[in-house]
């Protein structure tokens, strides 16, 4: 029956004859068509796909030559973009990796792909260089235009963004006064101690009702510092106050859902910021979501297409021209209670009126560019003071040690304070130098990365260590590699300018063993008599930048610092947080910023 079937189905089956009559056919047929194509149609197809394989020869990454890169990533389109976004997706950072690539291409000059269809930025790792770069050779590199694509959305007007030109300077003017020493003194200092007794108020509440869990701090810290810069900036204004909102929600409590274990974090309520407040972080975290994008100018555009980005505009539009306004007003005034500067606001009215009448103009009063100056020093002021004290607490916390010993040497420096039994004022905390706690401070922004590049553009066609820059070039001073965090690459000299190789060791060395851990006593050597004091060049750091454009808020910055630093120590133990709710997991934000910062905090009694 099997044979009987086979022979049926193969009875069936075409023979070779008649395949190869139909594939003749099919052939033909073919034929008949492509010679039925006019030529023509050939030309234009045969440019099309020339065009489109130009088009692609174009597009791929073009490196400058010399300086090392990742090969393959030339024959990708997108270049590093890939490896980029992987890595900011599986860490919420980017400086880590651009620094990292160094590292790969054992390089302290590499160049990364990371715009599609443009030229490729070049990354340094290397402090002296970025000195030399940042200090000296201002003429050939300048402030970069990726600071204006990520920032420019909202204050391209700031001084911050710009070039450094003649507007530039003319705006370094307005806000040249708020960091001198009688303005941060008299009128910041103040400010920033109330704001940080309500903080310590608000945490006394917190650890009250967590009953030893730990809680997150994060939050309370940068409303902190929101609460200090916005009286500094427009003049006391207690309703606008986040900490002040938030201690009135819990004089309301007593007590809250906690979990039965106390390895988790209590959770405890939080009050909404008032609503101008919430306009311009609004207007800060749009900055933040456009700082890992490859195209940030067109990220932020769209961002300012939402209702709710439209709003935070126009209120901070109506704040800050009803606050000019009034300064205008005061500024005006014949009387003696006006008379005094009393906000960064009057300041800068009153130097554009002396400005304006210098050079016999009309005061721009209600131009963008005053604007945005006060915009911008909102937001450089806020966000990484208040990151570099969410590091703070997390290494203070894990160092008890060295916590112990920050709090010994501040109740040594404050005697009056300690034999009181009382805090310390802003003035003794402003005008008192405690070695010991400059160094933690200083440690604290080393090793926290807050700022972790400097990024110049090149305004000439230059070199960097012997590799032709074309002009237009981005340069990444990375802050957070080799020579910061890790060893240092070997250099030539002849690599280097003159003026570079004159600064070699002006800035010490760190030492090569302990380079990732904290540790405040690297910046303590020993001075005149054997005395061991604080030395800011001990080793290189490039948190704040250098030279002329370096962070223009650093006093500021520093003075913060050292009033909720001596503040939360002198009030609080804290004590270590389950390993669950710590770690140095990091995202680039605003700042470079913890992923976790949880406290368990114990009043100490005096």
């Amino acid at each position: 029956m099997a044979h009987a079937l086979n022979s049926t189905l193969l009875g069936h089956l075409p023979t070779a004859a008649t395949i190869q009559t139909h594939l003749n056919q099919n052939v033909h047929s073919l034929t008949s068509f492509l010679r039925s194509i006019p030529p023509s149609t050939y030309t234009s197809l045969f440019g099309i796909l020339t065009l489109l394989y130009l088009s692609y020869k174009w597009a791929l990454p073009k490196p400058i030559p010399g300086i090392p890169y990742h090969k393959a990533s030339t024959k990708r389109l997108l270049g590093d973009v890939s490896s980029m976004v992987s890595h900011i997706s599986r860490t919420q950072e980017i400086h880590t990796w651009m620094s990292a690539q160094n590292t790969t291409l054992n390089s302290p000059i590499i160049q990364l792909f990371t715009r599609p269809f443009g030229p490729p930025c070049v990354v340094v790792t290397d402090y002296l260089e970025a000195q030399d770069i940042l200090v000296h050779r201002t003429k050939e590199f300048d402030r970069s235009k990726f600071i204006a694509d990520v920032s420019g959305g909202i204050v391209s007007k700031s001084h911050f963004v710009m070039q450094t030109n003649d507007e530039f300077r003319k705006h370094r003017k307005w806000v040249q006064g708020i960091m001198a020493t009688g303005f941060l003194q008299d009128i910041a200092a103040p400010y920033m101690y109330e704001a940080g007794q309500d903080l310590l108020q608000l945490w006394e509440q917190k650890a009250r009702l967590a009953k030893g869990r730990a809680f997150a701090a994060a939050h309370d810290v940068h409303c902190t510092t929101m609460d200090a810069v916005w009286p500094i900036v427009f003049g006391a204004d207690p309703g606008n106050s986040n900490t002040k909102a938030q201690l009135r929600l819990f004089d309301t409590i007593t007590e809250v859902d906690l979990p039965s274990s106390l390895e988790e974090e209590a959770v405890l309520p939080r009050a909404p910021h008032p609503e101008m407040v919430q306009s311009f972080l609004n207007l800060m975290h749009s900055v933040e979501a456009c700082i890992k994008s490859p195209m940030p100018v067109l990220s932020h555009w769209l961002l300012r297409q939402t209702a709710a980005l439209k709003k935070s505009i126009r209120n901070k539009n109506e704040l800050i021209s009803r606050e000019i306004e009034k300064a205008v007003v005061r500024a005006k005034s014949t009387s003696a209670a006006n008379k005094e500067v009393k906000c960064a606001v009057d300041d800068i009215v009153r130097r554009e009126m002396r400005l304006a009448e210098k050079e016999n103009r009309t005061p721009e009063f209600g131009s963008q560019g005053m604007s945005d100056e006060i915009l911008g020093f909102i937001i450089g002021a806020q966000d990484t003071t208040a990151t570099s004290v969410t590091w703070a607490l997390k290494y203070l916390t894990d160092n008890p040690t060295i916590q112990s010993k920050l709090r010994s040497e501040l109740r040594a420096g404050h005697a009056d304070a300690t034999a009181e039994k009382r805090m310390p004022t802003f003035d003794e905390i402003t005008q008192t130098q405690i070695h010991y706690r400059d160094a933690v401070i200083e440690e604290i922004f080393r090793c926290s990365q807050t700022e972790a590049s400097a990024v110049r553009t090149a305004v000439v066609d230059t070199e960097i260590l012997g590799h032709f820059i074309p002009k237009g070039t981005e340069v990444f001073l990375m802050g957070n590699g080799p020579s910061f965090l890790a060893p240092e690459f070997k250099i030539e000299d002849s690599l280097r300018t003159k003026l570079g190789l004159e600064s070699k060791g002006k800035v010490g060395v760190w030492n090569h063993a302990d380079m990732e851990s904290f540790n405040p006593e690297r910046w303590m050597v020993s001075g005149p008599g054997g005395k061991v004091v604080f030395d800011a060049a001990a080793g290189p750091m490039l948190t704040f930048g250098l030279g002329e454009r370096g962070c223009y808020g650093r006093r500021m910055a520093y003075l913060q610092m050292r009033q909720l630093l001596s503040l939360i120590v002198w009030r609080f133990e804290l004590f270590p947080c389950p390993e669950g709710l710590s770690g140095y997991a990091a995202s680039d934000k605003m700042a470079h910023s913890p992923q976790l910062c949880y406290i368990r905090p114990a009043k100490i009694v005096y």
